[in-house]
């Protein structure tokens, strides 16, 4: 068995620097509106994915050292929200400071020192919220998967993860994550309720419009983790419910206005990339309620018109 890489302060530092000097238009950052991160992570319906991200937490054995109680777990995924929502919707500075910042890091998923574990936590985040985009919003093509794929190696890369540890490919990494996800078939007891309780709690936090992911878990958690974690069974009785549950979810999403479908932290990289200084009073509140802070992503300053992202109007 191969000895876990430990990440360097250099492999940091470096990751950054290949980020940003992949970044074409530092105001629309890493990232910027034509990505597919962007198109998933835009939808407020992929808050339901953090259920999916938890039970892959408390099954790598890494990442649910971090996972302490209740308390813990939500913190944990909370701050991992706003964290990554920084990196992806923030300029190339405000993706920088973040990246750079270990205080930002230090409560999240992402605060792990060995290589393999970041490369774990990134593509659960990502791979979870790809699985219930595609289950509400509809598939991907195979391109645009692939794209997805790049789009998390760059943020692998950025978050630490040096390149001789990457996959090195769209299907080396399927490879590998469909490997991770068959070898996690078995869990420790208190791991186990603790997932328990989090998932017939879920939608947490509270304020979430989308009803208890519980109704859905044992059809997008990996089938040998529906047994590890004992979701409910797969049968005609869940289904029938689980088909209820993808239908209203269906209706909801598509008859909800873009300020509510879309999540603000979106609204605002946008009003960003429009020019303006700080985002509207309406996307500061609604920034409020869901992630706690008014604005994560806004400049602090007006753009020229030469200077904004070319497709971006008012």
């Amino acid at each position: 068995m191969a000895l876990p890489h430990l990440i360097t302060r250099l492999d940091r530092e470096s990751g950054i620097q290949q980020a940003s000097q992949q970044c074409t238009h530092p105001d629309a950052g890493l990232l910027g509106p034509g990505s597919v991160s962007w198109q998933i992570l835009r939808e407020s319906i992929t808050i339901l994915a953090q259920g999916r991200i938890l039970v892959l937490a408390l099954a790598h054995s890494r990442l649910s050292q971090l996972l302490v109680n209740q308390h813990h777990a939500i913190q944990r995924l909370q701050h991992s929200q706003r964290y990554l929502m920084k990196v992806i919707f923030g300029n190339q500075e405000q993706a920088m400071m973040t990246l750079a910042d270990p205080s930002q890091r230090r409560k999240t998923l992402f605060d792990v020192h060995d290589s393999d574990s970041l490369l774990y936590a990134i593509s659960a985040w990502m791979d979870s919220s790809l699985a219930i985009y595609r289950t509400v919003i509809g598939p991907l093509t195979t391109a645009l998967e692939e794209r997805l794929f790049e789009e998390t190696q760059l943020l692998a890369r950025a978050l630490g993860v040096p390149d001789h540890r990457l996959p090195g490919h769209w299907h080396a990494h399927r490879q590998w994550w469909q490997q991770q996800l068959d070898t996690r078939d078995s869990v420790h007891p208190q791991r186990r309720e603790l997932g328990h309780s989090l998932i017939r709690q879920q939608g947490f936090p509270d304020r979430l419009p989308y009803g208890s992911f519980a109704n859905i878990a044992s059809f997008t958690v990996p089938e040998p983790l529906v047994n590890a974690f004992d979701l409910k069974p797969v049968n005609l009785d869940t289904h029938r419910h689980y088909q209820r549950q993808i239908r209203r979810l269906m209706e909801l999403t598509r008859r909800l206005p873009e300020p509510l479908r879309y999540q603000p932290v979106y609204h605002e990289a946008r009003q960003r990339l429009q020019g303006r200084a700080r985002a509207g009073l309406a996307t500061r509140l609604l920034n409020r309620w869901w992630s706690g802070e008014a604005e994560l992503v806004s400049s602090g300053w007006s753009l020229p018109k030469g200077d904004r992202h070319p497709g971006m109007t008012l």
